[in-house]
């Protein structure tokens, strides 16, 4: 393995060449607080970023271990963390800047659900963040300086805020790591119960607007409350014991009038494959994590779909059991969307 010094010897030589001259720092650096491996370099700047890895030991980094003790938990702390890093360089983003169309700095952003991550790997033995990284330049010249200040300074400096327990909020990230367990626990326990979904008393299911997944202000939202004959109660793991509508394992009809909340509860429950972060509003609403939704999409690509079952005769004596179309029509793309969720083993279907 090579060391910060071999790395800082090898930017001050390419200083000042040709873009291409980067290939050279491709390799695994020691630099004492960390390892950084530089698996790929970007071409030029203009190119997709470089990629690169940086690893801190658990002696180092000192995460609890109950935090990542099973896999929904592992899960949960490898999301909290990505979110970490990512804070972590929008500190650093002003005083790294770059050229072309790359960020200087950039790991996934992730958005209200927690889903486990390749850009965060954690066990017994370290903590690795993956993330992307402009290599800087004027031009297509090698600026070796501030190269070497991003990968031997910035780049220690973020992993040690960002994955070193004693610079963490390990109370939220507990937090993190029990919400996410308790939605897990719900989601397999709907079935015993024989029900499909649950949304827990006090969820808020509205979102900040069409095109944020936030939830809407808690003082603009109205919170739900379950219906008192479809109300049951579940104990969880950390939360203990909490109480929601249970929606019943067969057919249900959602009705009503126009801004009661039809579409956004469905909205609500077909997110709800997917955990949800503290304070999102639907940490208590689960859904059997095979559901999906169903909707027509007029002009959809169909290709050897079997929708006999709704569709059996077409013009020109046309077969549907192996249907095949560029345009589907919206009829017929529902009932392909039907078919292929069946045939990718959905035991749920929502439709709107």
């Amino acid at each position: 393995m090579h060391t910060a010094d071999d790395l800082a010897s090898i930017l001050r030589r390419i200083d000042g060449k040709g873009y291409k001259a980067y290939r050279d720092i491709q390799g695994e650096y020691d630099l004492g607080t960390c390892i950084v491996q530089i698996d790929y370099v970007q071409s030029d700047p203009f190119a997709p970023p470089s990629r690169l890895r940086v690893t801190v030991s658990q002696e180092r980094a000192a995460i609890p271990e109950e935090l990542f003790a099973s896999p929904v938990r592992k899960a949960a702390a490898e999301d909290f963390l990505t979110r970490s890093f990512a804070r972590a360089i929008g500190k650093f983003h002003q005083a790294a800047r770059g050229t072309g169309k790359a960020p200087v700095l950039g790991i996934d952003r992730p958005g209200q659900e927690i889903l486990p991550r390749t850009s965060m790997q954690m066990d017994e033995a370290k903590v690795q963040a993956r993330f992307v990284l402009g290599l800087p330049a004027r031009g297509r010249t090698i600026l070796g300086r501030q190269a070497e200040d991003l990968l031997l300074k910035t780049v220690p400096r973020l992993a040690q805020d960002a994955l070193v327990a004693s610079n963490l909020d390990l109370v939220a990230m507990g937090r993190h790591v029990e919400i996410c367990e308790d939605q897990e626990f719900l989601r397999q326990a709907l079935t015993g119960r024989g029900l499909a979904a649950f949304v827990g008393n006090g969820a808020v299911l509205p979102r900040e607007s069409g095109i944020s997944d936030r939830p809407l202000g808690f003082e603009q939202a109205v919170p739900f409350a379950s219906p008192q004959g479809m109300q049951v109660q579940f104990q969880l793991p950390n939360q203990g014991l909490v109480s929601g509508m249970g929606i019943p394992q067969g057919v249900t009809l959602i009705v009503g009038g126009g801004y009661h909340g039809k579409s956004t509860l469905l909205q609500a429950l077909e997110r709800s494959v997917y955990n949800h972060v503290p304070e999102d509003g639907r940490e208590l609403v689960v859904i059997d994590g095979s559901a999906v939704k169903i909707r027509a999409e007029d002009g959809r690509s169909v290709a050897g779909v079997d929708i006999e079952p709704f569709i059996s005769q077409l013009p020109m004596g046309r077969e549907t059991s192996a249907f095949s179309s560029d345009n589907a029509s919206g009829s017929t793309s529902q009932a392909a969307n039907i078919m292929e969720a069946l045939e990718a083993g959905s035991s749920l279907l929502l439709v709107g």
